[in-house]
């Protein structure tokens, strides 16, 4: 794939989870428990890793989370964004590259909000010095099996219309998979 092609599709997959991003902030979650949310912008996540290599995944991940956090949240909360976006991107490509025979992308999801949730708690006890916000991660950790499911089944659906429609085909390289654009991109 050309410099300028890999470059459109970083640009509208960053542009898309950003979008997704700000409408969650404006969508009221119908729990009142700070902190949860629907993690939407992780269904971009879902779509980049399974077409896109690790570092143009970390690329979206880590424009997003600036974009979003200046945007909304401001930068006190760029450290748990990037903490758990980072964290869980790469958990998720691991497994979908090592153990993807084992789960589902629903799963995968599953398991990213988990990890983005604990890296969350994780960095908000170093910035508070206090062991007390780990008792609020079992809260979180039940909102992130819900919504993560959620997200990923959307994830499942937009990677089955994606192949379907081809979109994107991989094709295998020595050192891992390479995007290979169809016909209908160009």
């Amino acid at each position: 794939m050309s410099k300028n092609r890999r470059y459109a599709v970083i640009i509208i997959l960053v542009t898309n989870a950003i979008l997704v991003s700000l409408l969650e902030s404006i969508i009221p979650v119908p729990v009142p428990v700070p902190g949860v949310k629907l993690g939407l912008a992780n269904i971009i996540t879902l779509v980049a890793l399974v077409f896109l290599p690790l570092t143009d995944v970390l690329l979206i991940v880590i424009i997003r989370c600036f974009v979003v956090a200046l945007l909304t949240r401001g930068v006190m909360m760029l450290a748990f964004s990037l903490s758990g976006g980072i964290l869980s991107a790469l958990i998720m490509l691991l497994i979908y590259k090592r153990f993807s025979q084992y789960f589902s992308i629903k799963g995968i999801s599953v398991l990213g909000a988990f990890i983005h949730n604990t890296a969350q708690i994780i960095v908000a006890s170093l910035l508070l010095g206090q062991f007390i916000v780990f008792y609020y991660l079992p809260i979180l950790l039940v909102s992130a099996l819900i919504t993560g499911a959620i997200t990923g089944r959307i994830g499942e659906i937009a990677i089955s219309e994606l192949r379907k429609k081809g979109i994107f085909t991989t094709v295998p390289t020595h050192g891992g998979r390479r995007l290979k654009w169809t016909n209908q991109m160009s």
